[in-house]
Order: structure tokens, then sequence, then C-alpha cells
């Protein structure tokens, strides 16, 4: 049963952190004309009187530790609320429950995952330290994509249920030792929103063999079995993340500390930079992957024009509502406006101390009317590239003013250098 996805408002989806956690640019550049020098501050570094020791620490304290605090505690509800689905589901194989409670039950697991998959849209445009270590090795356990591999889940439903590997007793099955798309909140999309009960792949192996010719019934509880192990694993894996960001050695404290003794960073603007690459996300993955790929602005799975298959979740509907999270996790970091009301220390304050007032403003009002034209879209991005595409474009475009202003007059203002991923970008 495919549960239609509602854009959920900025304020809805960014008071879920708050509440579990009580087409050219100037690329000519790299890095601010003063990034990197200027003073004898340890404290800073970068040539500014600003206090950047605390702009580091209200986003870390207030806006990057809750929401992976939120998220890890989502993830394991998360886990509760699909163990709850399961049990349903085999009460309804035994007739012990009737259809409707099987798909009331179905749909609290979707609405859990959306709500889980909501807060890392909000983590996914905080990517720093333990979420880009070994190439991301952990955060593409949590969300794989734009890898994914549905065929690789449907194995992996089966493997699980059997135990061991495609019907080798020598290898039993291991989810730890499964690669990404297997694995986090991508499988989780499959294995709860799917209507087709077939498998994905062309060519079914040995564990594959009689998957399509078993009935609903069964299919389904394999399905929703193999979802708790994966939703367990989700949970570990978040918990690996505070586990690398939190405590005395953590990846939080190294960015707080930065500048004193036996720092990892030389200075607070180093710490404040590594931040600040993080905002990029907006532009290399919303407004060119999220946004640009799925219009035809590059290549795509249609060829040169817009390609509904190609949007980010296209089996849940969710990615209008992972973009407009992306956008509030953006504004929050952007502003420091977490869970601390007395703090609100942000690049929109660094920004006015280094005269970047416009620049500040730009780029607020580059949310606002992205949200705007976000909120202007009926039903899901996939029917909106057919009916609505000029709002899809316009979305582009706004999104487009806000990363106009974060690639030339931000990073120049701040004296802060731009992310290798970004430094050759001239769309």
């Amino acid at each position: 049963m495919l549960i239609s996805a509602k854009l959920k408002p900025i304020a809805l989806v960014t008071s879920l952190v708050l509440t579990l956690a009580a087409c050219s640019e100037d690329t000519s550049s790299t890095q601010g004309p003063n990034y990197g020098g200027g003073t004898t501050d340890p404290g800073n570094g970068g040539g500014t009187s600003f206090d950047e020791k605390a702009l580091v620490a209200n986003l870390v304290d207030n806006v990057i530790t809750p929401t992976f605090t939120s998220f890890n505690q989502q993830a394991a509800a998360n886990h509760a609320t699909l163990s709850q689905y399961c049990a349903v589901e085999k009460s309804a194989a035994e007739g012990e429950a009737t259809e409707d409670e099987r798909l009331a039950a179905l749909l609290e697991a979707q609405t859990s995952w959306r709500d889980t998959t909501a807060l890392w849209q909000h983590a996914e445009l905080m990517q720093m330290g333990p979420l880009l270590e070994n190439e991301g090795e952990l955060r593409n356990l949590i969300y794989s994509w734009p890898a994914k591999s549905l065929c690789g889940v449907d194995q992996d439903t089966a493997y699980f249920e059997d135990g061991m590997i495609n019907l080798d007793s020598t290898r039993p099955y291991d989810i730890k030792e499964r690669t990404a798309t297997r694995r986090g909140l991508v499988s989780l999309e499959h294995l709860l929103f799917s209507e087709q009960l077939n498998h994905s792949c062309s060519i079914s192996n040995d564990a594959l063999a009689d998957w399509n010719n078993r009935s609903d019934s069964e299919r389904r509880i394999a399905r929703c079995e193999f979802a708790i192990e994966v939703a367990s694993d989700l949970v570990d894996n978040s918990q690996v993340l505070l586990d690398k960001w939190n405590g005395d050695s953590g990846y939080a404290m190294a960015l707080k500390n930065a500048g004193e003794v036996d720092s990892s960073f030389d200075s607070a603007h180093a710490a404040v930079n590594v931040i600040s690459d993080a905002l990029f996300y907006l532009t290399e993955q919303v407004k060119d992957k999220k946004l640009a790929l799925p219009l035809g602005y590059e290549s795509n799975s249609c060829g040169l024009e817009a390609c509904p298959q190609d949007v980010e979740s296209p089996i849940a509907a969710q990615s209008l509502a992972n973009i407009q999270a992306n956008l509030a996790a953006f504004e929050k970091l952007f502003t420091g406006n977490g869970i601390a009301q007395d703090n609100t220390t942000g690049f929109d304050d660094f920004l006015i101390e280094e005269e970047g007032t416009d620049t500040k403003d730009a780029m607020l009002k580059g949310l606002t009317d992205s949200n705007k034209t976000l909120e202007s879209i009926n039903g899901t991005l996939q029917q909106a590239l057919i009916d609505e595409k000029a709002k899809v474009e316009q979305t582009h475009e706004k999104v487009k003013d806000v990363t106009d202003q974060l690639k030339h007059d931000f990073i120049n203002k701040l004296a802060l250098e731009l992310p290798k991923s970004s430094a050759g970008d001239n769309d």
C-alpha cells in the first residue's frame, strides 16, 4: 500500500528535532581573500574580531548535536514501530487480525519511516567528521542515496529469511557484512512502500527461485522481518555516529577546542570552515542532484529531459519533503537557531560583523523563496515534473540564488575556503 506523501512545513520538520532533543556562478576563487591569516589569536585565525569559538560552540551544542541525538532516538522508536507492524502482519496471516488492522499498522510503520527520514535529512546537511571518514562509510550505511539496489535488498530479504547467503550453509547471513545499498533508510523505503511483491532482479538466483510464486502474505512477512533487522542495524549505526561525535575525545569537542594546545585544528577559523563546508550540501546535492538531475539539466535516465524516475525518493514519494528538510537544516546551521533560544550565534551574525549584511539578507530571502515555491507544488515531485515543471524549475532557481551567494560572497566575506568538491563547479 503506497501512502501519498504530503509536503511538511519547515516548522513541523524542525520541531521534530527540537522536541526529540530537548545556472552560473563565479568560481574563479576557491577561498576568501583573507583565508587563514591576519591574526595571532589562536581562538580565531581568520583575521577577524568576531568570536568564532562562540559560533562553533553554539552550532555544535545547539544545532548539530541535538540533530544527531534526535535521529538516534527516532531510529530506536522506528525499530519498535516496525516490530509492532510485523507482529500484526503475522497475526493477519493467521487470521487473528483484520485487513484494516494490518493496513493501519503498515501506515504507522510508513509514517515512522517518514519521521526518521525527515530527521536524517537534517543530518544529511551536517556532514562532517565521522560522517565523512572513509569516504562517507558511516553516512552511506545510514543512507546510501544516490546509490541503491532494489534487487540487492530483495536478495538480502531472502538471505536473511534463510539465515545464509544464497542457500550456502558455509556463508551465514550477517547484515554487518553486507553492502550499504542493502541497508539503511533506502532499503527500508523499498521494504515498507513497494507495492510490487515480486523481486526486482532481472535474473533470480537460488534463494529467489520460488519467491514470485509464494503467497502475498509470506512475502510481506519476509520483508517486514528483514525490515526489523535493517531498522536494528540503523539504530546501531546511529549510535556509532553519536559515540564518535560525543565525549571528551569526540569530534564535537575537537571542533569546540579548535585553536587550543594539542588541538587537531590550528584555529577556530579552521573549525568554522569545516562547518561551512557542510552547507555546500545545498549546492552539490539539493540543487544539482535532487533538482537539476531529474529536471534534465544534466544527463539522466531519460537523456536530457525531465525524468520523474530519477527523483531522490520515488517509492515513498518523499522527495519534496526531503528537500524542505534540507532547507530547514541549512537555515538552522546558517542562523544558529537551535534548541537554545538565548543563543543564536550563527553565520548570519558573522556576516553582519564582516560587513556582509547584504549577503546574509540575500541568502535568507533565497531560502524563503525556495520554500514558497516548494509549497506551491501540488502532489509529488514526480508528478510535478510532468504537470508543473515550471514550479520545479523555479525551485531550482531559488535554491541557486542561495548557492550563488554561498560560493562567492559568503566565502569571500568570511575568508573561508570552498570545499574541494565545489571548487570546480561552474553551474
